[in-house]
């Protein structure tokens, strides 16, 4: 479990560009990221009690289903999936400075009922492919899903901040999921990726990419950051970044998606 966490432990020292005003789904403004968490996080509960508790309940709403996981816009995701692997492809291949990526291992994470293993890590070729997702009932569907696929091994059903990793993986592939972490669990998780990566191996980011200001999400309490607040949580984890893509084809009224494949800085 998360432990304990006051107001002032949660800060994180925001450069200037960041401390600009954001906005929930409902209008509400906050003064800045510190005003963010401040609101959000009560110094008398610990994360779990309130923070991730709530997004753990919208979630338990939710149908298992692909509609339900891509809220209700299951009509993207060949769109997503094209997109994915050709992001991968440079790093499947090699380069002149970059050896091949092995196959050997990929870990889903945020796997809600493995959309992503079904229709792109299985198919671009990983050997195994291991599972992680809070909602227990999205796993149950999965291991159904996947009850004949022997590439898929692992099912783990714990949130993102408390997985513990069991072993090296070639490519961490989170999507659409870390906008539920608070900044700082963002930064210990990336952390942990990195040093669970096997030689070579890459974590990849996808995710909602606010334009101007960060936008707090009431329904399903989450943050959609923008660029910059990304770059700056990977720089805190001790990332390179070494590719960044645009999701291209996706409706005009949804949020950009941008991709970020990591390294750890030498």
């Amino acid at each position: 479990m998360t432990e304990n966490i006051t107001n002032d432990e949660s800060k994180l020292s925001y450069p200037k560009k960041l401390l600009n005003r954001g906005t929930d789904s409902e209008g509400n403004v906050y003064q800045d990221l510190e005003d963010l968490w401040k609101k959000e996080v009560d110094g008398k509960d610990s994360l779990d009690d309130k923070w991730y508790k709530l997004a753990d309940e919208y979630w338990k709403k939710v149908e298992p289903t692909v509609d339900g996981m891509l809220g209700g816009l299951s009509k993207v995701s060949p769109m997503d999936v094209v997109a994915s692997k050709f992001f991968l492809q440079d790093f499947i291949k090699g380069s002149e400075t970059r050896q091949p990526m092995k196959l050997d291992n990929a870990l889903d994470c945020g796997a809600g009922i493995g959309r992503v293993t079904k229709e792109f890590l299985v198919p671009v070729g990983f050997n195994n492919v291991d599972l992680v997702e809070q909602n227990g009932l999205f796993l149950d569907k999965a291991k159904e899903i996947f009850k004949s696929e022997k590439k898929v091994q692992n099912f783990y059903a714990v949130g993102l901040q408390d997985f513990k990793f069991p072993k090296l993986y070639d490519c961490i592939w989170i999507q659409w999921v870390v906008g539920h972490l608070h900044d700082r669990d963002f930064i210990e998780f990336i952390k942990r990726c990195l040093d669970s990566l096997a030689p070579n191996g890459i974590v990849c980011i996808k995710d909602n990419v606010a334009k101007k200001a960060f936008v707090m999400d009431k329904e399903d309490n989450s943050v959609s950051r923008t660029e910059e607040h990304f770059k700056y949580l990977f720089e805190q984890a001790g990332c390179n970044i070494i590719k960044t893509m645009v999701q291209p084809n996706f409706p005009n009224n949804l949020f950009p998606v941008l991709m970020f494949a990591l390294e750890k800085k030498k």
